[in-house]
C-alpha cells in the first residue's frame, strides 16, 4: 500500500522518505513528485497545525490514497510568535531562502545571546481519502548564530545551532540530521496509529 508525501520539496521528499521507510518498511513512500497533474491549492496559513491538515486532507481526497503533509517553521521568541513565523515564511518568494536568512540575521544583529533563543516546529498530519486526520507535532530548541555556516538545505539550518551542538545544523552529516529532526520526531509520534492503519490495511 501506498503513504504519499504531501509536497514536491525535493529536500522535506528526501528527508521525511528515509524516515518513514524505516518506520513503515512495508508501505511504498510516495510523494508529489509521482503526480505531476495535481496543484496543490493555496493554504490558510492560520496555524501551522491547521496548514499541515489542509495539505493532507486535500491530497488524501484528490489522490484517494493516504497522505502525510508536514507544515514548519523557525520561531524566534524575540521577534514573534509561531504567527510571525508563519508570515516570515508567507512573504518569502519560493525557492527564495536567501533573503529570508540574511533578515533573520540582521534583526538580530548585536542582540545578546539570551535573546538569540529559537525554535524549529513540525507539525505532521497523516489524512485518509474519506478524511481521517490526525496531527502529531514536534519542536528543536536552539539558537541562533551570529553568521551562516553550511549548505542550506533547508530554511534557517545554516543559522540554527541546536541545545549540546556546537556546529548548525548544516554542518552536521545527513545521518545525524535526520536522526535528531523535528521532523523525525513528529512522525515517531505518529508510528503506532500509522503502523495499525496499515496493518488493517493490509488484512483487509
Amino acid at each position: 500500500m501506498d503513504l504519499i508525501i504531501a509536497t514536491t520539496n525535493p529536500s522535506k521528499v528526501r528527508e521525511l522518505r528515509l524516515v518513514l521507510e524505516e518506520l513503515l518498511p512495508a508501505v511504498t513512500i510516495r510523494s508529489l513528485v509521482d503526480f505531476p497533474s495535481f496543484s496543490p491549492e493555496g493554504i490558510s496559513n492560520i496555524s501551522f497545525e491547521e496548514n499541515a491538515k489542509e495539505k493532507a486532507l486535500l491530497a488524501a481526497k484528490t489522490l484517494h490514497a493516504p497522505c502525510i503533509a508536514d507544515e514548519s517553521g523557525l520561531v524566534i521568541p524575540f521577534l514573534g510568535d509561531c504567527q510571525e513565523s508563519l508570515r516570515r515564511k508567507q512573504l518569502q518568494p519560493a525557492g527564495k531562502r536567501l533573503p529570508n536568512t540574511k533578515q533573520i540575521l540582521a534583526d538580530l544583529n548585536n542582540v545578546e545571546e539570551m535573546n538569540r533563543t529559537a525554535f524549529l516546529e513540525c507539525v505532521i498530519a497523516f489524512a485518509t481519502p474519506e478524511g481521517l486526520v490526525k496531527t502529531a507535532s514536534a519542536r528543536m530548541e536552539g539558537m541562533i548564530a551570529t553568521r551562516e555556516s553550511g549548505p542550506a538545505s533547508f530554511d534557517f539550518v545554516s543559522i540554527f545551532i541546536k541545545h549540546e551542538y556546537s556546529k548548525t545544523l548544516a554542518e552536521l552529516p545527513e545521518s545525524a540530521y535526520v536522526r535528531i529532526s523535528h521532523r523525525r520526531r513528529a512522525c515517531e509520534k505518529h508510528w503506532p496509529f500509522l503502523r495499525e492503519y496499515f496493518m488493517t490495511k493490509k488484512s483487509v
